[in-house]
């Protein structure tokens, strides 16, 4: 039954019926009903232009309700943000402006370069923690602390291994030494789920494109409050700032501009509200199916091919002998055959995967199936005996 289920959800993906699509890790592939959604959204303007401007900014709104409660906070913490490097340099500029002299932040060396390079770029420097067999240890990223150090920016889910960081348990330790918690979570939001307050996050950022089947509708920024406070925005934009009382647009010119005390700081200018309207049928859907029976559903995909990687002279690098180490994603490295090569000969195949850092990164959403692993390791088999 459970099967018969999935082989359902199978229906709304045609790219299922072209490939066995293994690359959700880099853009998953958008259901007919997120498609549909922003296609009736387009179809609006073309029919009667920004007449429904005003509704649509609404319901972005209300989906940004939505994410928020996903992630235990207020709706005044979260906006949206183009990408994770547009945020992640909102706050770059903001500890530059704001932060104390000689600061420095920590990372982790498998970091993809969203997560670094806005602050390095402003000049802040940065301290790399190397990973041991793929796995960050809370005890190693504390260690590279020192007295300078003004916070931790860290993925969930690394992009490349799938290694998946104990949260809560660094976000505490973090807390209870003053610092700040900066975290990239587009490798595992919605899959996986992010409580800011458990987890004593700061700055969030999550790019829906990876696991929100919705291609690039943007990222959902989250600010705690006492953040804003203590690092207010650097920079703004038209909507970023209070207008006139009872005016939508700040038309005052040659004064000193207040801008919101929410994350609406933030806000630049206008978003694209038809691609959000495709992201909010896609939370939709997800909730629909319920996103625990989801996880479960990708942990049991993973499961059987990590069994069936047994059989082959490959190594497995990501850390996958501890299962809270464990996400969608699962990085290998061929033994005694080329990887580039090998993800090509898949590709011939139909079957696409991913080259991450010399290896080949393979990422189990919901609606891959049993069958199409097979697939994959049969064709992975005939690659290496020729």
């Amino acid at each position: 039954m459970e099967e018969k289920f999935w082989d359902e959800i199978r229906e709304e993906f045609p790219v299922t019926k072209n490939l066995a699509y293994f690359h959700s890790a880099g853009m998953s592939p958008i259901p007919t009903r997120v498609l549909e959604s922003v296609v009736q959204a387009y179809e609006k303007i073309n029919q009667f232009g920004d007449m429904y401007f005003l509704d649509d900014l609404e319901r972005t709104n209300v989906l940004r309700g939505k994410l928020a409660e996903m992630l235990n906070t207020k709706i005044d913490n979260v906006c949206y943000a183009h990408n994770s490097s547009t945020a992640f340099s909102f706050v770059a500029a903001a500890l530059k402006k704001s932060g104390p002299a000689g600061f420095n932040l920590v990372s982790l060396k498998d970091e993809f370069p969203a997560s670094n390079v806005p602050f390095e770029f402003q000049g802040i420097p940065m301290k790399f923690v190397e990973p041991e067999k793929g796995v960050y240890t809370v005890e190693k990223i504390l260690e590279a602390i020192d007295e300078n150090t003004l916070g931790v920016v860290c993925s969930h889910v690394q992009y490349s291994t799938g290694f998946r960081i104990e949260m809560e348990k660094l976000g505490k330790a973090l807390r209870e030494r003053g610092l700040l918690f900066i975290v990239n979570a587009t490798q595992s939001f919605p899959v996986f789920d992010v409580d800011v307050e458990k987890m004593c996050i700061d700055v969030l950022t999550v790019s829906f494109h990876k696991w929100g089947l919705c291609a690039v509708a943007g990222t959902l920024f989250f600010t705690s409050e006492s953040f804003r406070k203590k690092y207010p925005g650097a920079m703004a934009g038209w909507l970023s700032v209070k207008p006139l009382v009872g005016d939508f647009i700040p038309t005052q010119k040659n004064v000193t501009y207040q801008a919101y005390e929410s994350a609406e700081q933030y806000n630049f200018g206008t978003m694209n509200f038809q691609a959000l309207l495709g992201l909010d049928t896609a939370i939709e859907m997800y909730n629909e199916i319920g996103r625990e029976r989801i996880r479960e559903r990708i942990i049991a995909l993973t499961d059987y091919f990590i069994s069936r990687l047994r059989d082959l002279p490959v190594n497995i690098i990501s850390p996958v002998h501890n299962p809270e180490y464990r996400s969608a994603i699962i990085l290998i490295n061929l033994k005694d055959a080329d990887n580039a090569k090998a993800v090509e000969f898949l590709r011939k195949h139909n079957i696409v995967t991913s080259m991450r850092a010399g290896n080949i990164r393979i990422a189990c959403n919901f609606f891959n199936n049993f069958k199409e692993i097979d697939q994959l390791i049969n064709v992975l088999e005939l690659y290496m005996e020729m």
